[in-house]
């Protein structure tokens, strides 16, 4: 008989940035169903730049500060982690800037898959660790500071272009 797979424990301090993971998360269904109801990726192009621009930044910004303060420099999870970042920032960047004859439905969907990948890699295995190698004191601490200095976000874009064709 099969286990049930239980939800992992998340310690309180990183719970804002899981919400935020949860957004992102809705970010990439959104460009899924934009490209399964042939909605025009200038549309989508300037979806990808609201949201990278007044959520996705920040929280990356939020993410590598947090790491810097509790892993030392050279850990493996903080390089990988800055790694992601920056190739998902590339991406977008093509995506942001690109002209509309570059555009493909191609860059969308390796976007919103890597980003997918780097969400669950750090629900699955960046937060446990951290969980496992940071004092706890230190992670309240963290959560302190980041309550202190994050304000909840919101996705405003119009039109929706997720719940019909554009």
């Amino acid at each position: 008989m099969d286990k049930a797979i239980n939800p992992q424990k998340r310690d309180k301090s990183l719970v804002s940035l899981s919400r935020e993971h949860h957004f992102g998360l809705l970010f990439c269904w959104k460009l899924r169903q934009g490209l399964k109801n042939g909605t025009s990726l200038q549309i989508m192009q300037k979806y990808v730049h609201y949201f990278w621009t007044n959520i996705l930044k920040e929280h990356c910004k939020e993410e590598e500060w947090i790491l810097a303060r509790l892993l030392p420099k050279n850990d493996l999870a903080q390089v990988r982690m800055e790694e992601e970042h920056r190739l998902l920032s590339d991406i977008i960047k093509l995506v942001t800037e690109g002209e509309k004859q570059n555009l493909s439905a191609d860059l969308f969907q390796a976007l919103q898959q890597d980003l997918v990948d780097h969400i669950r890699w750090e629900e699955r295995e960046l937060f446990p660790y951290l969980q496992t190698v940071v004092q706890a004191d230190e992670l309240q601490l963290t959560g302190k500071l980041l309550e202190h200095n994050h304000l909840p976000k919101k996705d405003t874009f119009s039109p929706e272009f997720w719940t019909r064709s554009c």
